[in-house]
């Protein structure tokens, strides 16, 4: 045992956040919190998400694409538990810049269970792909389980598909505690560049007089959505009784058409909502529908507690007071 691991918690498990300061990231903090951990977390943008937290965790800039700086973080911390979800997670990003998705994703991955196995500790890790690794699905795949096989349709797809692969080569071949985590789409107050969110800020700016119409893309795909609070739940579930080496579907099995969502917040509007579809707001290619299986997280303990509608309505508010 380091002389630091002495001095600093002893006989506390510690935790390291890669991309804190995200959405899921701000709200593994608290569940880890609460669950008397130490919680360590890597950023690299803004900390609004988690500046309330600064005074109970420790908070360590790094781009994953940095090699020396992602391996003295693995030193300093000597994590029990790691939950990587650093990424450039947007699929638009993905195409405007795909060069920087991949390195940030595959590579920021590599160095981070690289740079563990060279410490010679033997933390539980997981790596927190996206259900866009599966891609293009024929409709005779569905529910879509954790065995299929990757179709992607974007870089982002393709870099998260790479990052699961890395994830399973390292257990493979060195043994390593990894459990692969594939969120289908998290959402929730302090989400950002998903449809939920951009319908959302879209109306509190027609609400506060910002803006008149509300420009929308495809609203015909199918998503499964589960709130972010309670996939960090599921998170923590896995950490403490996932199978090493595994993938898990971390779904709601509960799939809505975008344009349900828009309906749904349009009469939680306090405002008339007139929406306008616009072609600069559709995707290059769009998977048309994700029906899926959670059966694997379900038989652990896990189930989604919030509804749709009390996600949608937190999320209103949320923005009606950020903006």
């Amino acid at each position: 045992m380091s002389d630091k691991r002495r001095n600093e918690g002893f006989g506390m498990e510690r935790c390291l956040i890669t991309g804190c300061e995200g959405f899921i990231g701000s709200y593994l903090a608290e569940l880890l919190l609460d669950k008397g951990l130490l919680v360590y977390g890597t950023t690299y943008g803004s900390t609004e998400n988690i500046d309330h937290l600064k005074d109970k965790i420790t908070l360590l800039k790094c781009d994953m694409r940095d090699r020396k700086r992602v391996e003295d973080v693995v030193n300093l911390v000597e994590p029990d538990f790691v939950f990587h979800l650093a990424a450039q997670s947007s699929v638009e990003a993905s195409w405007e810049n795909p060069a920087d998705t991949l390195g940030t994703n595959v590579l920021g991955t590599f160095y981070l269970l690289d740079s563990i196995r060279r410490a010679d500790i033997d933390p539980l890790v997981e790596v927190v792909g996206s259900s866009a690794e599966y891609g293009f699905i024929c409709r005779d795949e569905l529910p879509m389980k954790e065995d299929l096989v990757f179709r992607p349709t974007s870089i982002y797809a393709v870099s998260k598909g790479c990052c699961s692969m890395l994830g399973y080569f390292h257990w493979k071949a060195h043994d390593m505690r990894i459990i692969r985590v594939r969120p289908f789409n998290m959402t929730g107050p302090r989400k950002t560049h998903d449809a939920c969110s951009d319908f959302c800020r879209g109306i509190v700016d027609i609400e506060r007089g910002v803006r008149k119409v509300l420009e929308v893309g495809n609203l015909k795909t199918i998503r499964d959505f589960t709130d972010g609070r309670d996939a960090v739940k599921a998170l923590w579930l896995l950490a403490q009784k996932g199978k090493a080496g595994d993938a898990y579907n971390l779904c709601s099995c509960k799939s809505y058409r975008i344009g349900e969502i828009l309906d749904m917040l349009i009469t939680l509007s306090k405002r008339k909502i007139r929406v306008r579809q616009v072609p600069k707001r559709m995707r290059p290619f769009d998977d048309p529908i994700y029906l899926d299986d959670n059966s694997k997280l379900i038989k652990l303990g896990w189930r989604p507690e919030i509804p749709m509608e009390k996600t949608l309505t937190d999320m209103l508010d949320y923005w009606r007071k950020t903006l």
